[in-house]
């Protein structure tokens, strides 16, 4: 099975304490960005990384407002269940690329990582960029724009303004988010950012602390 969280922010019992217990060996999490494990410094990442991938299940990431790409980078690149990657611990935990598609379970999954350049008087780290559109383009092109499921870290322009989340509901990614939705075919979209476990339609739903099985 496929589980959804989101903005782990590097703390460790959200993926090993008592809300994991019910995920079992060769099940899969997927944290929806702001991942957090690789900000810290290198001996306390290797640590944490080390006890995430005891858990008998395997976790994917996208990246968030926040991903520290100077040492996500340095990891190897791989191909994981069809999609770009970057393997943190070989068999167990990857970053899945912005605008890649999984093939796990039966699924295929739409994943793109990032937020807007400025939210807030925030800034995005790395905000998405027409390379990244034009990838997912290229892929979703390939799966002739169907897909089971959207994973994201930012909710398109139309669902952030349907949720009056924030006022700025204009940038790049919120527009080129909102095309995915007018043009691809799917069950159900996640996103997280927010901070809030909220249901939103049978189509989408704001992820933050909970632990969501997908299609559920």
């Amino acid at each position: 099975m496929v589980f959804v969280t989101a903005d782990t922010h590097g703390e460790l019992d959200r993926l090993t304490g008592k809300g994991v217990k019910h995920i079992k060996k060769y099940d899969t999490v997927i944290v929806l960005g702001d991942f957090g494990f690789i900000w810290q410094d290198r001996k306390d990442t290797e640590k944490a990384l080390k006890k995430l991938a005891k858990m008998p299940f395997n976790t994917l990431f996208i990246d968030g407002w926040y991903e520290n790409f100077s040492a996500l980078e340095n990891y190897p690149d791989t191909v994981y269940k069809g999609a770009a990657a970057k393997e943190i611990i070989p068999g167990k935990i990857y970053y899945i690329n912005r605008g890649e598609i999984l093939d796990i379970e039966d699924f295929k999954i739409l994943c793109f990582g990032g937020a807007d350049d400025y939210i807030d008087d925030m800034f995005c780290d790395r905000p998405p960029c027409q390379e990244d559109f034009d990838r997912c383009d290229a892929n979703l092109q390939k799966a002739e724009y169907k897909v089971d499921y959207i994973l994201t870290h930012s909710p398109s322009g139309k669902m952030n303004r349907f949720l009056n989340l924030d006022s700025y509901t204009t940038g790049a990614l919120f527009d080129y988010l909102d095309s995915v939705g007018d043009r691809v075919e799917y069950k159900k979209w996640y996103f997280g950012f927010y901070h809030k476990d909220k249901y939103i339609s049978s189509k989408a739903m704001a992820v933050y602390e909970g632990i969501y099985k997908l299609g559920e």
